[in-house]
């Protein structure tokens, strides 16, 4: 089959299945990349942007050889396609001729970047809860020793109480011998 009829057959046979309205075209003619550059939320601080900036980063779409590809070959249709449904199909039409590019193929890569996202996701959980539990053991352990203090200064206080009792009972005793010694001397003096 011809490169024009693999292309009209991809945007006219397409096209009448989903039967949707056309969108607008754009006014510009600058290349247009697969997925919108922007995020689909606004991140709230500088920490979200990190975090975003990072699995973007690591989800590029130009890290995924079919996704590449098929931006490859829709860049260059841009000023001519400006309706970005039919350019995309005009390049999957043009890459199925020339590079045995596939719609399955297309989706299996951003399947792969969905994986990658899972991956990261799960890697970060796991560090996470690596990091929760060492910082968590790390105030166990913290908490366990200051129990120990504590309960070794509650010890060293009953044994200072202990030994302050016992001292002033001792003392007590000697003093009030001291004058019952005095008073029976008084006694005896005074007679």
């Amino acid at each position: 089959m011809p490169f024009m009829d693999l292309i009209k057959k991809a945007i006219f046979e397409e096209e009448t299945l989903a039967q949707q309205p056309a969108q607008p075209a754009p006014t510009s003619g600058a290349v247009r990349p697969l997925v919108s550059a922007a995020p689909a939320y606004s991140p709230k601080g500088t920490r979200d942007n990190q975090f975003y900036t990072r699995l973007a980063k690591q989800t590029d779409l130009s890290a995924v050889p079919e996704l590449a590809k098929i931006e490859a070959f829709a860049a260059p249709l841009t000023s001519v396609i400006t309706d970005k449904a039919l350019r995309y199909k005009a390049a999957l039409a043009t890459a199925q001729s020339q590079g045995g590019l596939t719609k399955d193929a297309i989706l299996k890569g951003f399947d792969a970047l969905q994986n990658v996202l899972n991956s990261s996701a799960s890697t970060f959980n796991k560090q996470t809860d690596e990091v929760s539990r060492t910082e968590v053991d790390a105030k166990i352990a913290q908490i366990s020793d200051l129990n120990e203090a504590i309960q070794q200064k509650q010890k060293e206080i009953a044994d200072l109480q202990q030994q302050v009792k016992s001292n002033f009972a001792a003392a007590l005793e000697r003093r009030r011998a001291e004058i019952q010694q005095q008073r029976k001397e008084f006694e005896t003096i005074l007679g």
